[in-house]
């Protein structure tokens, strides 16, 4: 059998081994030494560092359901810039890369690196972000380093000083970032329009510029002067303790308000120094182009709905607003006697202003045992936001059949849905909202006091149900979940779900169990667990 690539034009070889992932290139440069010197002097085949895992296409916003898909954001505002077409299925599998296979990788790409995703990096240090400047890798315009806690805030920078002219998405999450570098990233790169800072411990409201006037102002920072390159935790609580004599301070600047990127999505989840501060700086900054914001498991508190509603350039172009998690405990006297009415919830002039500054919502978070989302912040949110898709109020105690028929009747494009925990939902207002709410795809109803007849109306009205969780809710029987599958009409659920649970549910027992696995798709997943005494 003749050689590929002696028979095959160089150009077309190279286009069939970009649609292979780097370790496949390298074990393709085994075959034999012409395949290895080929393939190790095309620089473009270098260019895109992807080393896999499951965060590709979403973000890092883990929720109580992640396998419903509220951990994901929507799939058209992900940045997707790989090679591979008509491939959406997950990679989860992760390579990890130490400092010499990034230095050898950087060798060979070079200056035609464009692209580096390093989803779980906990062993690349500064010596292989220093390759990536050896070798003058600093054409990216994807720059994605997370779980990693050796890398120094001076290479990040410097990497990041020599790049930031292209750079279009910068992911950062889990790592010992601090506020000066994103500084330096805000203020120097243009075209950056996705920034994921989650689970960054160090980020402060500091990180982002107080408007003044047509500039905007980058408050002055403090680091330690020895960085945090290799430590372990001893030297952390050393590092913590340093005097002020050991700090160094970064004076304050400013920038032209044109000088600012167009940033699109802003994710700091578990960013736990971010506080009410943030958002009246992100959203005047950046409120003209930002779709997507999550604050989800921050300092920021319901004070956060007041701020939104008080911008002055509205309406914003959120889509995704994501606050799970927050706190409802307001500190500041005067904000909470203007933000609530009494044991009523939110002052409704707020609630006015907050949706009419977010007209075009897809997607709303508001969960976590928040005591404020109330049948009347949800009326007024389905009232204004025709659009929503997506909305998680698990734990939400005060929701009720009030706001369950709001949604059914003006969310009619509603395609995920948590609800669990919210125990004042009820047969009716679920069947309410099922019938305005035919296309939901992804349902959670966990530990809600539901009965079969609600089940029912899920096999008769929902005709594309991938996901279901039913855990906890003991009042429905197996009657119910076979009914759930084969409905009325003999189809019900059984073509499309793909996930069900129904974990603790008192009068279910096996036998629905062996009976859902022969009914449903031979993919589907069925999770249970019943008690031991019955």
């Amino acid at each position: 059998m003749a050689d590929p690539l002696a028979v095959l034009p160089a150009d077309i070889s190279v286009m069939v081994f970009r649609k292979m992932s780097l370790p496949e290139i390298a074990r393709c440069m085994s075959v034999s030494r012409g395949w290895c010197y080929f393939l190790r002097n095309r620089a473009i085949l270098w260019a895109n560092v992807d080393m896999g895992g499951a965060m590709g296409n979403s973000d890092t916003t883990l929720d109580s359901r992640p396998e419903m898909g509220f951990n994901h954001l929507e799939a058209d505002y992900n940045s997707n810039d790989s090679d591979n077409d008509g491939n959406n299925e997950q990679d989860t599998s992760v390579i990890l890369l130490y400092d010499e296979n990034l230095k050898t990788i950087a060798r060979r790409a070079g200056s035609a690196m464009w692209r580096i995703a390093l989803r779980f990096s906990p062993l690349i240090s500064d010596t292989g972000i220093q390759a990536l400047l050896d070798f003058r890798c600093v054409n990216l315009r994807h720059l994605e380093i997370r779980a990693n806690r050796k890398i120094s805030n001076a290479v990040l920078e410097e990497l990041i000083k020599n790049s930031c002219s292209r750079l279009e998405y910068v992911a950062l999450s889990t790592t010992e970032v601090r506020d000066h570098v994103i500084q330096q990233l805000l203020a120097n790169a243009p075209n950056l329009v996705h920034l994921d800072l989650s689970f960054c411990r160090h980020i402060t409201a500091d990180t982002f510029p107080v408007a003044n006037g047509s500039t905007f102002v980058f408050s002055s920072t403090t680091e330690p002067e020895s960085d945090i390159s290799e430590i372990n935790t001893d030297s952390n609580q050393q590092s913590d303790m340093q005097t002020d004599s050991q700090r160094h301070d970064r004076p304050m600047f400013q920038v032209d308000e044109k000088a600012l990127p167009r940033l699109c999505t802003l994710l700091l989840d578990g960013c736990v120094e971010v506080h009410n501060a943030v958002i009246l700086r992100v959203l005047n900054a950046f409120g003209n182009s930002l779709s997507t914001l999550d604050l989800s498991r921050t300092k920021i508190t319901m004070w956060a709905i007041h701020q939104i509603a008080s911008i002055e350039h509205k309406p914003l172009h959120l889509e995704h607003l994501l606050l799970n998690g927050i706190s409802i405990r307001i500190d500041n006297e005067q904000h909470e006697g203007m933000l609530l009415n009494n044991w009523l919830g939110i002052n409704q002039r707020i609630l006015e202003n907050f949706v009419a500054a977010v007209p075009k919502l897809r997607q709303l978070k508001l969960g976590g045992g928040n005591n404020l989302v109330t049948n009347s912040l949800i009326n007024m949110v389905a009232h204004s936001c025709h659009s929503l898709t997506s909305l998680d109020v698990h734990d939400s105690l005060r929701l009720g059949t009030q706001a369950m028929l709001a949604l059914g009747e003006f969310c009619t494009n509603l395609t995920r849905l948590n609800l669990s925990g919210c125990i004042g939902c009820f047969d009716e207002g679920i069947i309410g909202l099922l019938n305005g709410c035919r296309t939901i795809e992804a349902l959670d109803l966990s530990t809600l006091n539901i009965t079969d007849e609600c089940l029912f109306a899920i096999g008769s009205l929902l005709y594309k149900l991938e996901r279901l969780f039913l855990d906890f809710c003991r009042r429905i029987t197996a009657e119910g979940i076979r009914r759930l599958v084969d409905s009325s009409d003999g189809f019900g659920c059984l073509v499309t779900l793909r996930k069900l649970s129904f974990i603790q549910c008192h009068k279910v027992d096996y036998s629905i169990v062996d009976w859902c696995k022969e009914r449903l798709h031979p993919n589907a997943v069925i999770t249970y667990k019943f008690s031991q005494r019955r």
